[in-house]
């Protein structure tokens, strides 16, 4: 396969992306569809039909262009089992627990931007005295090029897309393969709802390839939702070409958990922030660290509370955790655990596939006599599995947590306020949950400190950094 898309005269060379073939993870990966990947050729062609539609859209009134985005939101409600089969098939995410954690999330924020954009979106005086007035205008940049990843479909979509279109700017969009069909299905929500031709244009491809074409095109900002490797890569390409860039990348959240910290609130906090969606959440919980006071209790809850859950098929209503996302995620994760247990550590529930699943299963593991030099604690786990380690002074537990290049997500537990926020102000990330308070939503800035990437997303602060900032002074 070819992947040089520049010749010598800097001209772009159109290749043909290899097919995406889709697997069923939860279902011994059983081939459930192939999807035609889109050639150069037509990538290049819906990033002109971008360019090209830009102006009418930008031009379109802030209501207007809310009132095609509340068709769209229609359509996703009307959509929402057909999308959550999709993506248990397709991403092995239980459908129930699809309904909770992805669409119906993504729904509560499209309503957010729907409801909130005008006032985030006003022109703020900056400076005024008797002679003048000075004030910010917020205006779009134009093409979006928008690469996202598998975990939250249509969370992830609603993020990016969503947000972009609202301000005005159009959209090149490419979906993970590992969740195609979702994206499919989206936009054919997009043709249903009649919106506007060329605005929001979906392509396809299989692995790095088509993305990496994508955002070398004819387009005027990068947001990329992904690794922090690929994520390199990527602001490198923004850099070369002098165009905006959001980053959203890995994480490795650290949970402190106090000695006075109310167990009956931490216990199942932690269980849904380190294994919901089996543990493949990028600001997801990802090392707890406890005082050694309630250690062995804590390991102990959480034990208890792990083996009520159901392990299984993510068609059955009745799952709580399903399988990883392939075969690749799963071997990941198991050389993690290897590693660590090869290094010392113990293993208190899990470790391993379990015997009656056939995919990419893998079982609820807890981890004591963590070390720094493992596997499980120095890289992002993006699966089932949770170190755990204790700690006897706020120092250590604070020097524990920022022992990461990451810095995305962080969860406190303690009852005592001052505590928690000491706690918080060292911590070197971007975001921050104390006793289990919920800091996505529509209204929070979200984005990392570190090797997570940078720019903030939703709210005022997100809504305006997709936008360009114009400062505009005049004589009153």
């Amino acid at each position: 396969m070819n992947k040089i898309y520049n010749n010598a005269l800097n001209e772009r060379v159109f290749v043909k992306f290899e097919n995406i073939i889709v697997t069923n993870p939860g279902d011994s990966y059983k081939i459930i569809a192939e999807i035609t990947s889109s050639s150069s050729q037509e990538i290049d062609d819906k990033i002109s039909r971008a360019r090209k539609s830009f102006s009418s859209w930008s031009n379109t009134s802030l209501q207007d262009r809310l009132h095609y985005l509340e068709r769209v939101f229609i359509e996703i409600q009307k959509n929402k089992q057909e999308l959550a089969t999709l993506i248990a098939r397709e991403v092995g995410m239980p459908i129930s627990v699809c309904l909770q954690i992805d669409i119906e999330p993504g729904l509560n924020y499209m309503r957010g931007y729907l409801d909130n954009a005008a006032l985030w979106l006003e022109p703020e005086t900056v400076f005024q005295n008797s002679l003048e007035q000075h004030q910010l205008h917020f205006e779009a940049y134009g093409v979006v090029a928008v690469s996202i990843p598998w975990n939250y479909p249509v969370s992830n979509f609603i993020w990016t897309v969503a947000q972009s279109l609202v301000v005005g700017n159009t959209v090149v969009i490419k979906h993970s393969e590992y969740s195609v069909l979702a994206c499919q299905q989206l936009e054919k929500i997009f043709n249903d709802a009649h919106f506007p031709e060329d605005v929001c244009n979906f392509i396809y491809g299989k692995g790095f390839d088509a993305g990496n074409y994508m955002i070398h095109g004819d387009i005027d900002m990068i947001w990329f939702m992904g690794s922090t490797k690929t994520g390199n890569l990527i602001y490198q390409v923004a850099g070369q070409k002098s165009i905006p860039v959001i980053l959203e990348l890995g994480g490795s959240a650290a949970g402190i958990v106090c000695a006075d910290a109310d167990l009956s609130v931490a216990i199942p906090s932690i269980y849904f922030n380190r294994f919901a969606n089996s543990g493949q959440t990028c600001d997801g919980l990802k090392r707890l660290i406890v005082h050694s006071s309630i250690f062995d209790e804590v390991v102990h809850r959480l034990t208890d509370f792990i083996l009520q859950k159901k392990i299984g098929s993510p068609i059955d209503l009745n799952t709580d955790i399903g399988p990883l996302v392939n075969e690749k995620q799963l071997e990941a994760l198991r050389l993690q655990v290897d590693d660590a247990v090869a290094k010392g550590a113990k293993i208190v529930l899990g470790g391993k596939q379990p015997e009656s699943l056939q995919g990419a299963y893998f079982q609820p593991t807890i981890l004591v006599d963590v070390a720094s030099d493992m596997k499980v604690w120095h890289e992002e786990v993006f699966g089932p599995a949770l170190p755990v380690v204790p700690f006897d002074t706020l120092q250590e537990a604070i020097h524990l947590a920022n022992d990461t290049i990451y810095g995305l997500g962080g969860y406190v537990y303690s009852s005592d306020h001052d505590t928690t926020i000491k706690i918080s102000k060292a911590l070197k990330t971007g975001n921050i949950s104390i006793n289990n308070a919920n800091y996505v939503i529509p209204h929070d800035p979200f984005g990392g400190y570190k090797k997570s990437g940078f720019g903030r997303i939703h709210g005022k602060l997100g809504m305006q950094s997709l936008c360009s900032a114009k400062l505009i002074a005049f004589k009153k």
